[in-house]
């Protein structure tokens, strides 16, 4: 069996376009846009013209095997990561037996931890993981998630009996309250610049909050 592996992660930010300029730097950039017109569902494609009263939902932002959604928010906030493992079912039953929520629908499913943060999981062989490109262009090497100090070996452990030990994630224990994905190292052939931090996101980094610092 294959290690679990973080591949996405998602991110609210004031400015869509900003934080997708910033990601191209890391060989991550746009692939959709998807939002709605008069209440109707409409998906563009990163260099089509968004019709009049476009109102966007969420913008997807892909190289390699890295995946970032962006939703506009009036502050910088991390909403969840996504991972890669075999047996969905065997995660969701080791999750369930220790009181986690589940959500699912048909192309995504999510587990609510305790601590506030959400985990994304998907099988090497779903639609969404088809799309990715090669690992070889970009990849996400380690990923932080940032999580209050006294909570960070229960979380730690808890990730790893329940998800598993995925091998790109790496729990860091810090001050702020708020469990956040706060950086990451990338790497790959489309990769500029390795090193990726949250606030990087927004232009003006000092006003993102404590839940957006490392």
């Amino acid at each position: 069996m294959n290690a679990p592996t973080l591949f996405h992660l998602h991110y609210h930010v004031p400015d869509v376009d900003y934080a997708a300029t910033v990601l191209s730097s890391f060989g991550i950039t746009p692939a959709a846009r998807f939002g709605s017109v008069d209440g109707e569902s409409v998906a563009l494609d990163p260099d089509e013209d968004a019709p009049r009263d476009f109102r966007l939902r969420l913008q997807t932002n892909r190289g390699g095997t890295a995946d970032v959604t962006l939703t506009p928010a009036p502050r910088l906030a991390f909403d969840h990561f996504g991972v890669i493992v075999d047996d969905i079912s065997a995660v969701v039953e080791r999750a369930e037996a220790r009181d986690w929520s589940v959500t699912e629908n048909e192309r995504r499913t999510f587990l609510v931890t305790p601590w506030g943060f959400r985990i994304e999981l998907q099988s090497p062989d779903s639609d969404l993981v088809s799309e990715l490109g090669d690992a070889s262009d970009c990849h996400f090497r380690e990923v932080s998630l940032a999580v209050p100090v006294e909570a960070r070996d229960q979380i730690d452990r808890a990730i790893r009996a329940v998800v598993g030990d995925v091998s790109n994630l790496r729990v860091v224990p810090v001050r702020e309250s708020t469990p956040a994905v706060t950086g990451a190292l990338l790497g790959g052939s489309e990769v500029e610049t390795q090193r990726f931090d949250m606030r990087s996101l927004v232009e003006n980094a000092d006003a993102a909050g404590d839940h957006a610092r490392s």
